[in-house]
């Protein structure tokens, strides 16, 4: 359980992180959600949810994989690529909450329920804001620092449930 719950949360930093070199992601999010998707399925026992966010993150590599070959920007394969990513941590963390719950961590499971609500709100919001143009920096900026937040404090419920949610080795 502890090496698929590494899985993710490194699947997770390598979507997170985009570094790029003549605009090339050398981090890219397929390889990433592959991660995810491998360790979501490993814990698939665990929770029904799992196996969702598994199924969604496989999707999710299929789109990286179209985003890098037609290398540009098409508005709906983009919300789409939203939509599908919310879905995949909503389920993702629906995973972490009902494991919390079955080891009687209604704590952890608290923190995952918010973390997974300000995700898809944060997420939401900002695609709806980019259909309706370009809006003022200190919006954008706000949503940045935002969903940093956020994704930190999902990386490091991940990164807890390592050692506080699985029977296995510690890093």
């Amino acid at each position: 359980m502890a090496t698929r719950f590494i899985q993710i949360f490194w699947g997770l930093l390598l979507v997170v992180l985009d570094f790029q070199v003549n605009q090339i992601d050398v981090l890219p999010d397929l390889l990433g959600y592959i991660l995810v998707a491998l360790g979501c399925r490993g814990l698939s026992d665990a929770s029904p949810r799992f196996s969702t966010a598994a199924i969604l993150a496989w999707v999710l590599v299929i789109m990286a994989a179209v985003s890098i070959a037609i290398r540009g920007d098409i508005i709906p394969l983009g919300i789409l690529y939203n939509v599908i990513d919310c879905a995949m941590m909503w389920f993702l963390l629906g995973g972490v909450i009902e494991l919390a719950n079955f080891r009687q961590r209604p704590d952890f499971s608290q923190r995952a329920s918010s973390r997974r609500i300000a995700y898809v709100a944060l997420a939401g919001l900002s695609t709806l804001l980019g259909l309706t143009g370009p809006y003022p920096g200190e919006i954008a900026l706000a949503l940045v620092i935002g969903m940093i937040v956020v994704l930190c404090l999902i990386l490091h419920l991940i990164h807890r449930a390592i050692r506080e949610l699985s029977d296995g080795p510690r890093w």
